[in-house]
């Protein structure tokens, strides 16, 4: 059976499954922004061109653009030599850990490194490449040539954001937390499958560059051109007929083997026994921590931190002229504890302001600065960009800052766990450190000796008065 169907630009014309059929514009298929995006942060995506050559210092010329003005940029790079752009988005240059919008699967085919495809013709590999495709019940691929091999695309309906999302909504109405770990095993998988094409499963850098189309390969002077196009997959759909092909060296390839502990082996040692330094063994139980103990850790920190607001707002019944300042705080707090991130943090910001205003007399738009911070710090989150005691995107104030900003005064901080003043700590220390004498059986000092100086009252020295109280005369 020929697979094969006519790949010439009437044929883009005919089943017209992309807007743009012009080989300069074929990125703007899948560089695109949603709604909300152009919306809210029209600058935030951003693509990288990057020109290669001996003329230039590096060897490269690289530069970032925003997805919503391509359509400009793309036309002048028309008649660029050994132009590349990348196939996913970066909210800045050109990194993993700038990462924010996964757009497609590819396939780079070095076919001229292979014996069967070295001399090949585009309807010879096209009805190759949808054999496989047919005999693996794969999707057929956007097919373009790059001047010299091929590359196939896999081409996402929706953009996949790298972020997580918080385990409240993971098995609710959300959609299971994607991890740029999977990207990589079925990027992985599916160059497997094309091996025979000269393809590299080596290729997992979500950073990679793919020859821009339209331009010219400078090794064979020939133009890259789109082939041919078909219809875009889901992320989702494309893991699940990529499941039956993946092996478990795949998932360790990119994941890593799971270490097994080594079992413990207990050794024969005899007891050594010494009298002389024989210590007595305490049957004390270990001390409960304190009411108030916060560990020392940021999201446990911050959960404390957003508990006390509450109780403040609590507290004072109404609170009114500050309203923001507590719906932005709390809003920043939770979502470093990771109950709130970007996907759902319109939403929940939302129901935190309206249980705060007690009415819908507020805009959204005052939390934007905190959004774009949710949004980075998610980023960096879902790549374990963010090392322990790491700065993190979000607002980390000292508790002289919140007392300042909310007024909070001395006996309010009483009630709280964390947002507390200096004084208060040693206060708090003190009656710690005060009932932990009370527990062992020490008297109060406001009754000793020492406090009442009563030698003074019977005429005599401090020494004289011991000595006679040691005598049992006093």
């Amino acid at each position: 059976m020929n697979l094969h169907t006519y790949y010439t630009a009437p044929f883009q014309k005919a089943r017209p499954l992309t807007n743009f059929f012009e080989n300069i514009f074929e990125p703007l298929n899948y560089h695109v922004q949603s709604e909300r995006e152009l919306k809210d942060f029209p600058t935030f995506a951003k693509v990288a061109i990057c020109l290669k050559g001996e003329q230039y210092p590096s060897g490269f010329k690289q530069k970032s653009y925003e997805v919503q003005g391509l359509e400009k940029t793309l036309e002048s790079y028309r008649d660029a030599e050994n132009c590349y752009i990348t196939s996913n988005q970066f909210s800045f240059g050109r990194s993993e850990k700038r990462l924010c919008n996964l757009v497609m699967l590819s396939c780079d085919l070095d076919t001229y490194k292979t014996e069967k495809y070295k001399d090949t013709t585009h309807e010879k590999l096209i009805n190759d490449v949808k054999e496989v495709c047919h005999l693996n019940n794969l999707p057929y691929p956007s097919i373009m040539y790059s001047g010299n091999g091929y590359y196939l695309k896999w081409i996402f309906k929706e953009k996949q954001p790298v972020f997580q999302l918080s385990k409240k909504n993971r098995k609710g109405k959300y959609r299971t937390p994607l991890n740029v770990q999977k990207w990589k095993v079925a990027q992985r998988v599916i160059n497997k499958l094309f091996e025979d094409f000269g393809s590299d499963t080596k290729a997992l850098d979500v950073a990679r560059l793919l020859r821009l189309c339209g331009t010219i390969n400078g090794k064979t002077g020939e133009r890259a051109e789109l082939l041919e196009v078909h219809e875009n997959q889901s992320f989702d759909y494309m893991l699940q007929v990529l499941e039956p092909h993946t092996e478990q060296e795949d998932i360790d390839k990119i994941v890593g083997k799971k270490k097994e502990p080594k079992p413990r082996v207990l050794k024969d040692v005899q007891p050594v026994i010494k009298k002389a330094l024989a210590l007595p063994v305490a049957n004390e139980e270990k001390q409960k921590p304190n009411v108030n103990f916060i560990a020392k850790n940021t999201r446990s920190l911050a959960k404390a931190r957003y508990e006390d607001l509450l109780k403040l707002i609590q507290m004072r019944g109404d609170v009114e002229g500050e309203r923001i300042n507590f719906t932005f705080w709390i809003c920043n707090f939770m979502c470093a504890t990771g109950r709130m991130n970007y996907i759902e943090f319109q939403e929940q910001a939302e129901k935190i302001g309206q249980k705060v205003f007690k009415d819908k007399n507020w805009r959204f738009t005052d939390l934007s600065t905190l959004e774009n911070r949710v949004r980075q710090y998610n980023l960096e989150m879902s790549i374990n960009a963010i090392k322990h005691n790491d700065y993190i995107p979000l607002y980390t104030p000292k508790n002289s800052r919140l007392i300042s900003v909310f007024n909070i005064t001395e006996e309010e901080q009483k009630h709280l766990k964390t947002i507390i003043s200096d004084d208060e700590k040693r206060r708090r220390d003190r009656e710690k450190k005060e009932a932990i004498r009370r527990e062992k059986g020490m008297k109060c000092q406001d009754d000793s000796d020492a406090k009442k100086q009563p030698w003074k009252k019977l005429g005599m020295g401090k020494t004289k008065y011991y000595e006679l109280k040691k005598l049992g005369k006093i």
